[in-house]
């Protein structure tokens, strides 16, 4: 029997009070549309075998095996196979579903059934960050991040397979709450029962899209990506990508929102007379700057549409900012200083 509540039942379904939902667990889980305790089938056929493909398979390779399967077992072709027809059906509803499947994986059809229920419940979140140089945010990017997380070895559970179950050991033991009777009072415990799982660390990488415009800070989630746990959802990853700083290529490129912003160096000469410039930009195409104006020390020359791409709207792009300098002699000669002071413009 089980004990609900200042009761005592045969079973979860025979609860005097009508909770017999909230004792379902173990060996037993509660199915909604029925309203009654069903019994767990542990031996029912892995969803995978159903549909005949592999536990590594893709959402493509699994909706490819279920057309070709539903059509081949379909009731109005083959009346006598109605129930290998819903067999599919069910593990394609299971496999076909993200979160679905991560529960299957990780603790079978009584995780899923729970997952429904609203009680599965999530791991640990993990953090990872990603350092880019500025002409990665300006082109977009594609890039790997290694993760290093515990995953649940499915053939282990199933077959003990010698070459991928190499490296597995138990799985961290569970935590269950457990209902006790002291005199009048019913208390609850938490306490841990070993997994009967087994685990193992592996390495994954993590592909990384960085789009043109993204911005330091940015976070980009890759969902159920965390450590697994038996019966747990798998926390999500999140990587944030963060700017290294100025490479030798760069020099002296900064960033200002949507703007960029770049030193310009110019000769006295150049100050004074103008100047003709090709200025390489952060994925090498080059900007021609052309003046014949006079130039100063802090000058801000704007070319607009060389700064950063939108984000949301990468075919437009911000402003680019060059910062006029100008290298001054640091002495004159004596001859120097005549012709200098000869010119009518410096009068």
């Amino acid at each position: 029997g089980v004990s609900c509540g200042m009761h005592r039942a045969s079973d979860c379904d025979a609860c005097p009070q009508g909770h017999g939902a909230l004792w379902c667990n173990g060996e037993c889980m509660w199915d909604h549309q029925r309203q009654t305790c069903v019994p767990v089938q542990d031996s029912q056929e892995d969803l995978y075998d159903v549909l005949e493909v592999s536990d590594t398979a893709d959402l493509a390779e699994i909706k490819k095996s279920y057309r070709r399967l539903s059509v081949m077992y379909h009731p109005d072709k083959n009346p006598g196979q109605a129930d290998k027809f819903n067999a599919i059906r069910d593990a394609y509803e299971v496999l076909s579903e993200p979160d679905k499947r991560v529960l299957y994986d990780t603790g079978g059809m009584p995780a899923v059934q729970k997952g429904a229920e609203g009680k599965a419940e999530v791991g640990e979140a993990m953090a990872k960050a990603l350092e880019l140089p500025l002409e990665d945010f300006y082109r977009g990017a594609r890039r790997t991040v290694e993760l290093r997380r515990r995953v649940i070895c499915r053939r282990c559970r199933r077959t003990k397979d010698p070459a991928r179950c190499k490296g597995c050991t138990r799985c961290p033991p569970t935590k269950k709450l457990v209902q006790f009777r002291r005199g009048n009072m019913i208390f609850q415990q938490e306490q841990q029962e070993p997994s009967t799982e087994d685990c193992k660390t592996e390495s994954t990488e993590l592909e990384v899209s960085v789009d043109p415009g993204s911005y330091a800070g940015d976070a980009i989630v890759f969902k159920h990506m965390g450590s697994q746990k038996p019966g747990q959802i798998p926390g999500d990853v999140t990587v944030t990508l963060k700017q290294r700083k100025s490479s030798a290529f760069e020099g002296g490129w900064q960033r200002h929102g949507k703007d960029l912003r770049l030193p310009l160096n110019l000769t006295l000469r150049e100050a004074l007379l103008g100047f003709d410039r090709s200025v390489r930009h952060l994925d090498g195409h080059t900007v021609q700057v052309r003046t014949r104006s006079v130039s100063f020390p802090g000058q801000l020359i704007r070319i607009v549409g060389e700064g950063m791409p939108l984000k949301d709207t990468p075919s437009l792009f911000g402003d680019l900012d060059l910062i006029v300098s100008v290298d001054f002699p640091e002495s004159l000669t004596d001859a120097e200083r005549e012709e200098l002071e000869g010119l009518r413009a410096l009068r």
